[in-house]
């Protein structure tokens, strides 16, 4: 089923995966986590597409095996800042063939070769491009989505400048968006505010990461240019040498964000897991009754 016809039915809970990174190419530890998600039964799981595309190979492999093998609806990410079109012709088609209905469009990072941005004009430099491109070629085949920021994205002039360009990539095709990592609530309900103001009213999915780490929390902060609220820095300050309790105050972090999502009526909670289930299952522990309560 594509995911904007899920979303017409329903607000849904969805989790996000990465192809394992390690030097055998071996991803078997990746089915072991996909089997401890599926038993919390998600409306669907995402997979990413890596940074640079470096594991851009695996992602149709694990879609396909969510999809297919676990009968869970799969989102495959496809970032298109370092791919030809012919490229993303034969990934698409290899989703096709898979019965992936689902695209997450990306930009992606930029590589960390300094001459990138010096070389020849790439086929795609934005994910609205992308989206275009595969609805040129494919059609309705795929539902696609896109990604947004709360906090504005790092390379936007201001808030107004992003949110004309969300506004674009909507236009482009994209049926639904997932936001970024946020740790204030406050941030999502002002992009949906402001975004609606704009007759944009596609669903809006909010991207939650249960932080367990303090070196993990101010590389998330400073990978996706999100704000540390005062309440989280000071237990993690408190915290940081502690790993039980970090983990503690992850979870417990993240399921009060959720909460309130859900109790101010979120389109949907999409978690972004770190190949970490046991994190998302002390979630779904935590508040039973209302993940339950979202779709009376």
């Amino acid at each position: 089923m594509k995911i904007d016809e899920l979303l017409k039915k329903k607000a849904t809970i969805s989790f996000e995966i990465f192809p394992p990174k390690n030097k055998d190419g071996n991803i078997d530890s990746i089915y072991r986590t996909i089997d401890e998600l599926a038993h919390l039964n998600p409306d669907f799981i995402s997979v990413t597409y890596g940074a640079g595309g470096s594991s851009k190979g695996k992602t149709v492999e694990i879609a396909s095996k969510i999809k297919n093998e676990y009968q869970i609806e799969a989102v495959a990410h496809l970032s298109c800042i370092t791919s030809t079109k012919e490229e993303i012709k034969t990934i698409c088609k290899e989703l096709k063939e898979n019965h992936i209905e689902n695209i997450l469009s990306l930009r992606g990072d930029y590589p960390a070769d300094p001459d990138f941005k010096r070389a020849e004009q790439p086929d795609f430099m934005y994910a609205s491009d992308l989206n275009q491109f595969i609805y040129e070629e494919f059609g309705d085949t795929f539902c696609l989505s896109g990604a947004c920021y709360p906090e504005v994205h790092q390379e936007a002039d201001s808030f107004e400048c992003d949110l004309e360009n969300l506004v674009r990539k909507v236009e482009a095709g994209a049926k639904y968006l997932i936001t970024q990592i946020f740790f204030d609530n406050h941030y999502y309900y002002r992009l949906v505010k402001e975004i609606r103001k704009r007759g944009i009213d596609v669903p809006i999915l909010a991207g939650i990461m249960p932080v367990t780490n303090a070196k993990g929390l101010l590389h998330t902060a400073k990978l996706c240019g999100c704000n540390i609220p005062y309440d989280l820095s000071t237990m993690i300050e408190r915290y940081r040498d502690n790993q039980k309790a970090m983990r503690e105050i992850g979870v417990q972090y993240a399921t009060m964000q959720i909460l309130d999502l859900i109790t101010n009526g979120v389109d949907g909670i999409h978690i972004y897991t770190m190949n970490k289930p046991r994190i998302a299952k002390s979630i779904f522990e935590a508040i039973p009754e209302v993940l339950k309560g979202m779709n009376p």
